[in-house]
C-alpha cells in the first residue's frame, strides 16, 4: 500500500481534518495522488448538511471503488457518523465518524493485518474532550492557515443535524492555540483563520472564552492578521465588537454572521436564538465602529413553513442589512431533526424560484458594497498569479477579491492597493509604492 487519495466534502473543519489525515499518511511514507487516479487507499471525508451532500458523499465512495476495486476505502465524517450501517450499503473497508480521524493510518494497518472490515462510530453527544493533534494542526490554503479551535454545537436548531454528527461543544486549550499561531507566524504565514463548528462558542477547560482568546491574540507580536470564520449573532458581545473593530491591523474587518432567515416567524420555528431586530442592531453597531466592514452570511431558502409573506419579509430584510455575500442553501430535511416532522408547504419549484430571487438580491448588494471601496486604499494579502499570468489577486482585510497587474512576485505579501475599478467578482487597483 503505497498511494492514497482524499476527497473532502463540506466545511472548513472537514478540510482542516483532511489535512491532518494527509500529513499523517505522508509522514508514514505514503504518496498522495489525485482522487481520479488509481490509488491503493481512498479516503472520503463526508458531509451531511443537506440531502445533496449525502448524495455527493455516496457518489465519491462509489467512484473510489470504480477507480480501483481492490483498494482500501476509508469513509469518515458527518454522513458516516450518523449512518453507522453505511458499510452494508456500500463497498467500504473502514468506516469511522468524526472521531479517530487522527488514527486512520493505524486503522489501515489493522485492516491489512486482520483482513476484516472495521467500523468505529462513537456517540459524540457523550464526548467531552477536544480531539487534538500536536504535530499536524493546520489546514493550509494558499497563503492562509486554518486553526480548528473548537468542535461541536450545543444549539439544537430545528433543521440541523450537526449536534448529532459533531457532538456537543468542546474546545482546544487557549495555550495550544497561541503556540500554534506563533509557530505559523514564525513560518511566515500572514493570515490565520480561526475555525470551528461553533467558533464563538469557544470555551476551554480553564474557563477561557472567545473574548479572552481574541484578547490574547491581539497582544501577540508579528506581522499577521486573523480572520474569524462563522459566528452566531447572539454570542457576539459588545466587548468582542470593541476588541475587533479597534484592532483593524490584527483582526480582519469581515464578519460571517449566520442569519438563516429574515423572517422572525421562520427564525422562531428554526429555534434560532435571536430576532431580525437583534441581528440588525448587531450589524449597525459594528458598522458604526468600523464603516468599511463587510458582512457575509448563511441563508436557508424554503424552510417547511416559509410562506410567500415570510419570503417577502426576508427579502426586505436582506435589502435593509445590505450584506456583501451569502452562502445560500435550499432547505433539506434531515431525519431526526424537529423540522423533519413539520408538514412542508414549499414545493421544489417554489424553492427554486425563491433561491433565484435571493441570489439576485445577493448580486445587487455585493455590487453596492464593492462600490464603497472605489478610490480608497485597502490592504491585500496576495495569493498566486492568475492562469493567464495577467493579474495577481488576493483578499483584502474586508474579504474583497482584489486584482492588480505586477511583474514582481507578490505571493504571500501584505500590500496596500489603491482601488480604481470593479472587475469580475471583485476590485481592481494599483499598488501603492
Amino acid at each position: 500500500m503505497n498511494t492514497f487519495a482524499i476527497h473532502t466534502l463540506g466545511c472548513k473543519v472537514n478540510l482542516f481534518e483532511s489535512n491532518i489525515i494527509k500529513n499523517d499518511l505522508l509522514s508514514h511514507g505514503l504518496i498522495e495522488v489525485p482522487f481520479d487516479s488509481k490509488a491503493d487507499i481512498y479516503i472520503i471525508n463526508t458531509c451531511t448538511v443537506t440531502n445533496k451532500a449525502d448524495a455527493k458523499s455516496k457518489f465519491f465512495i462509489r467512484k473510489a471503488y470504480k477507480n480501483n476495486n481492490e483498494s482500501i476505502i476509508v469513509v469518515a465524517g458527518c454522513m458516516s457518523q450518523i449512518n453507522p450501517n453505511l458499510m452494508k450499503e456500500l463497498n467500504i473497508s473502514i468506516q469511522i465518524g468524526n472521531k479517530y480521524k487522527n488514527n486512520i493510518f493505524e486503522l489501515i494497518q489493522s485492516y491489512l493485518k486482520n483482513k476484516e472490515r472495521i467500523v468505529k462510530i462513537e456517540n459524540l453527544l457523550l464526548e467531552k474532550s477536544f480531539e487534538s493533534n500536536e504535530e499536524n494542526f493546520t489546514f493550509l490554503e494558499n497563503t492562509r492557515a486554518f486553526i480548528k479551535i473548537q468542535d461541536g454545537c450545543n444549539f439544537m436548531c430545528s433543521y440541523c443535524i450537526i449536534p448529532f454528527s459533531r457532538g456537543r461543544q468542546r474546545s482546544q486549550l487557549c495555550s495550544k492555540i497561541i503556540n500554534q499561531i506563533q509557530n505559523l507566524v514564525s513560518n511566515n504565514f500572514k493570515e490565520i483563520v480561526l475555525t470551528g463548528v461553533n467558533t464563538a462558542g469557544y470555551y476551554d477547560e480553564n474557563g477561557v472564552n472567545f473574548y479572552d482568546l481574541l484578547f490574547q491574540i491581539s497582544k501577540l507580536n508579528g506581522d499577521f492578521r486573523v480572520r474569524i470564520s462563522s459566528v452566531e449573532p447572539f454570542q457576539i458581545t459588545d466587548e468582542i465588537v470593541d476588541l475587533i473593530t479597534s484592532n483593524k491591523k490584527r483582526f480582519c474587518q469581515h464578519w460571517h454572521i449566520c442569519l438563516q432567515s429574515g423572517s422572525d416567524k421562520v427564525l422562531n420555528q428554526m429555534n434560532r436564538k435571536y430576532t431580525t431586530n437583534q441581528f440588525f442592531d448587531l450589524i449597525k453597531k459594528i458598522r458604526c465602529k468600523s464603516p468599511n466592514t463587510n458582512f457575509t452570511t448563511d441563508y436557508i431558502v424554503g424552510f417547511p413553513t416559509e410562506s410567500d409573506i415570510n419570503h417577502k419579509e426576508s427579502l426586505e430584510f436582506l435589502n435593509k442589512i445590505n450584506l456583501y455575500d451569502m452562502h445560500i442553501f435550499p432547505y433539506s430535511a434531515r431525519k431526526g431533526t424537529k423540522a423533519s416532522y413539520i408538514p412542508n408547504v414549499v414545493d421544489d419549484t417554489i424553492k427554486h424560484n425563491r433561491i433565484k430571487e435571493v441570489q439576485q438580491y445577493c448580486l445587487i448588494n455585493k455590487r453596492i458594497n464593492l462600490k464603497r471601496f472605489l478610490n480608497t486604499s485597502v490592504e491585500v494579502l496576495f495569493e498566486k498569479k492568475s492562469e493567464n499570468q495577467e493579474y495577481y489577486s488576493g483578499y483584502s482585510n474586508e474579504y474583497c477579491r482584489v486584482y492588480v497587474k505586477s511583474n514582481d512576485n507578490l505571493e504571500n505579501k501584505l500590500l496596500k492597493v489603491k482601488i480604481t475599478n470593479i472587475i469580475y467578482d471583485g476590485l481592481y487597483g494599483e499598488l501603492i509604492k
